[in-house]
């Protein structure tokens, strides 16, 4: 009897902490945004859903260095970012936002001029 407690216990336990999971997957799932053009030339371009406030912007190279960027915001959740400086290959750019729990990554080529 006593087993079978301990077995239910955890098993209440670990629901909870599942759904309490779901609900923060939820929440950041609901978000996107879009990049492009891709490939990028002299530029790149980042659209936000407007659900997402207060958005950072961090450049990775392929194997992982951060890249120095400025982000130009356009306005309602359209931002420039400048790559002429940058050498040919493929980059990760993370966006977030921390009120929202959002964090997300996107891929792009940056080719040649």
């Amino acid at each position: 009897m006593r087993n079978k407690l301990i077995i239910l216990s955890f098993a209440i336990a670990f629901s909870f902490t599942t759904l309490a999971q779901e609900s923060e997957n939820d929440l950041s799932q609901q978000a996107d945004f879009t990049v492009y053009p891709n490939p990028a030339v002299e530029y790149v371009f980042v659209e936000v859903d407007n659900s997402l406030k207060n958005v950072t912007f961090e450049l990775n190279s392929m194997i992982g260095n951060k890249m120095l960027i400025k982000p130009e915001e356009l306005g309602s959740g359209k931002y420039r970012i400048p790559l002429k400086d940058f050498a040919t290959g493929y980059y990760f750019l993370v966006v977030q936002d921390e009120s929202a729990r959002f964090k997300m990554a996107k891929k792009f080529l940056l080719k040649p001029q």
